[in-house]
């Protein structure tokens, strides 16, 4: 069965990019576009991790974090902050709320 990953984020380009990526890597990609759907698929999908945007619509990155640290059904799984946010404070903020990484935008697919 393939690892599932779980894309949070409204970039479109970023998503195609993170889905291409994953796909030839043989994971199942999930994807949504803000952060109310990206909660409701980490509760139905249990993904293996989470990428995770802080910018989004609906719901920001952040509380998606705490809402998913404080479910039972999502507290243990890896997120990784993607972002354009280079702002320490939403880094150690992010890491405190229990992301796994950090990573910031502009990135490199290899990355």
């Amino acid at each position: 069965m393939k690892a599932k990953v779980l894309i949070v984020d409204d970039d479109q380009d970023i998503v195609t990019m993170l889905q291409d990526r994953l796909d030839a890597g043989g994971y199942k990609t999930l994807t949504a576009s803000d952060g109310l759907r990206g909660i409701e698929l980490s509760e139905q999908e249990s993904p293996n991790l989470v990428l995770l945007d802080l910018y989004l619509p609906r719901l920001k990155g952040m509380d998606v974090l705490k809402r998913m640290a404080q479910n039972k059904q999502s507290e243990d799984i890896p997120i990784i902050i993607l972002t354009g946010s280079v702002d320490e404070v939403n880094r150690v903020l992010g890491l405190e709320l229990g992301a796994d990484d950090y990573i910031t935008k502009p990135f490199s697919p290899k990355e």
